[in-house]
C-alpha cells in the first residue's frame, strides 16, 4: 500500500488532463480536428518513451528515479505550453508533457506488480487509490472556481501542483527510490540465448539487439497477443468518452459541468475497482474483458441516443464497468500471461499498444468525424469497435473448444 499516495497524486494530474486537455486547446485557439491531430500526437508520443525505456527500468530496478524524472518534465514543460499557442510550440511541448505523463503510468504499475509479487488479484485494491484522487481533484475544481475554462495559465497550475506532490512522495516515502534488480534475471538471459541471433546484431534501444528484441516478444504466448488486441478494441471504443467528453458537454450541450460529470464517472469506478479481485476470482479476468467490451458499446449508444445532462450522467455511471473492472482486468492479464522475468515490457505493451494506439487513431479519427458529421455520429461509429472485439472472442472460444485454434499455446 506504499504507493497508494503516488498514485493517488498522480491520477490527480490525470483528472484534470482528462477534464480539461481539449478546453485548454480550445482555449488557445484550435478547431476539434486540430484537437484531435494534437491529442493524437500527444498519446504518440505516450506510447514511443515506454517501448524505449521498458527494459532499461526492468534490468536495473529504477522504478523510483524514472518517475521522479517524468514527473519533473511534466512540470517543467507546462510554461510553454500555454505561453506560446502556436502549433510549432503546442506540438512538441503535448509530446514532452506526454512523455512525462504516459510514461509514468506503467513504471507505476510495475512497481506496484513487483511489490505485490504473486498478490496480483489485489492490484485493484491500490489502484483504487488512483481512482480516488482523480475523484477528488475533478470535485474540487468542480466547485472550487480554482479553474476557468478561458484561462489556460489556471488550468496548467493545477496540472504542476499535484505532478510537483507526486514527486515529492516518491522522494519522501521509505523505500520507493530504492533499486530493485529482476526477479529472474538468469532465466532471462536463458530464454534470450536459447532463441535469438548472436550478440552482434544491429542494436535496438529497447532491448540492445533487433534479434533479441525480437527473441523476447516471441516468449509471449499467443493468448496474452488476442488479449491485446480485445484491450485495444475496448480503448479504442472508449475514445469519445475519455478524450472528446468535456468537448461534448461544452460544445454540444452547452454545460460548464464536464469536471463534476468526470468526478461522477471517477467516483462509480472506485468500489468496483476496490473489488475487482473477487470478481477476478470468481469470473476470470478473461470474462469480465468481454463484459467491459459490452459496457463500452452500450456508454456510447447511451450518448448518442440521451444527448442531454441526463444522459451523460447515466453514460459516466457506466464507467464503473467500463474502466473500473476493464483496466484492473487487462492489467491482471498481461501480467498471468507475461514471462515473469518481461513484466514491465508487457505492462508496456498494454498501455502503449492497446491503450496508447487506440487513442492516438481514435483521436485523429474522432477530431475529423466530430467536425464532418458531429458528436452523436461519433459515439455510433465508436460503439461498432468494442463488439467486434466480443465476436472474436466468441469465435476463438468456440473454436478453441472444437480443438481448431491453439491460442492457448
Amino acid at each position: 500500500m506504499i504507493m497508494a499516495l503516488p498514485l493517488f497524486l498522480l491520477f490527480c494530474v490525470y483528472g484534470v488532463v482528462n477534464a480539461y486537455l481539449p478546453i485548454l486547446l480550445s482555449t488557445l485557439g484550435y478547431s476539434a480536428t486540430d484537437i484531435g491531430f494534437l491529442q493524437g500526437l500527444f498519446e504518440f508520443s505516450g506510447l514511443l518513451f515506454p517501448i524505449f525505456i521498458s527494459a532499461k527500468v526492468d534490468r536495473k530496478g529504477t522504478y523510483g528515479f524514472v518517475m521522479v524524472a517524468l514527473g519533473v518534465l511534466m512540470i517543467a514543460i507546462l510554461p510553454p505550453l500555454v505561453r506560446f499557442p502556436v502549433g510549432w510550440v503546442t506540438a512538441p511541448a503535448l509530446a514532452l508533457f506526454a512523455i512525462g505523463y504516459k510514461g509514468a503510468v506503467p513504471v507505476a504499475d510495475s512497481l506496484v506488480s513487483r511489490i505485490l509479487g504473486n498478490d496480483r488479484s489485489n492490484y485493484g485494491r491500490v489502484r483504487v487509490f488512483g481512482s480516488i484522487g482523480f475523484v477528488c481533484i475533478t470535485l474540487a475544481l468542480q466547485f472550487s472556481g480554482w479553474i476557468r475554462s478561458d484561462d489556460p495559465a489556471s488550468i496548467a497550475t493545477w496540472l504542476a501542483i499535484p505532478a510537483a506532490l507526486f514527486v515529492l512522495s516518491v522522494i519522501f516515502l521509505p523505500g520507493l527510490l530504492a533499486r530493485r534488480p529482476p526477479t529472474d534475471l538468469s532465466a532471462e538471459k536463458s530464454a534470450v540465448t536459447e532463441s535469438s541471433a548472436p550478440s552482434d546484431s544491429p542494436e535496438t534501444i529497447a532491448s540492445g539487439s533487433f534479434a533479441r528484441g525480437m527473441a523476447k516478444l516471441r516468449l509471449f504466448p499467443r493468448s496474452f497477443w488476442f488479449g491485446i488486441v480485445l484491450i485495444f478494441l475496448g480503448f479504442f471504443g472508449m475514445t469519445p468518452s475519455q478524450r472528446f467528453f468535456s468537448l461534448y458537454v461544452h460544445d454540444y450541450l452547452h454545460l460548464e459541468s464536464y469536471s463534476g460529470l468526470w468526478a461522477l464517472s471517477a467516483a462509480a469506478e472506485v468500489p468496483f475497482m476496490f473489488l475487482s479481485g473477487w470478481f477476478f476470482k470468481k469470473y476470470g479476468a478473461e470474462k469480465i474483458l468481454v463484459v467491459s467490451l459490452v459496457a463500452i458499446t452500450a456508454r456510447n449508444l447511451t450518448y448518442a441516443a440521451i444527448p442531454t445532462f441526463e444522459g451523460a450522467i447515466i453514460g459516466q455511471l457506466f464507467h464503473s464497468v467500463c474502466f473500473g473492472l476493464f483496466h484492473p482486468a487487462a492489467v491482471v492479464f498481461v501480467a498471468e500471461r507475461a514471462p515473469k522475468h518481461l513484466l514491465a515490457i508487457g505492462m508496456t505493451l498494454y498501455t502503449s499498444v492497446s491503450v496508447g494506439l487506440a487513442s492516438v487513431v481514435g483521436n485523429v479519427a474522432g477530431g475529423i468525424i466530430i467536425d464532418t458529421l458531429g458528436y452523436r455520429p461519433l459515439f455510433v461509429i465508436f460503439s461498432v469497435f468494442p463488439v467486434i472485439g466480443v465476436c472474436a472472442f466468441a469465435w476463438v472460444r468456440r473454436a478453441r473448444a472444437e480443438s481448431l485454434t491453439p491460442i492457448d499455446r
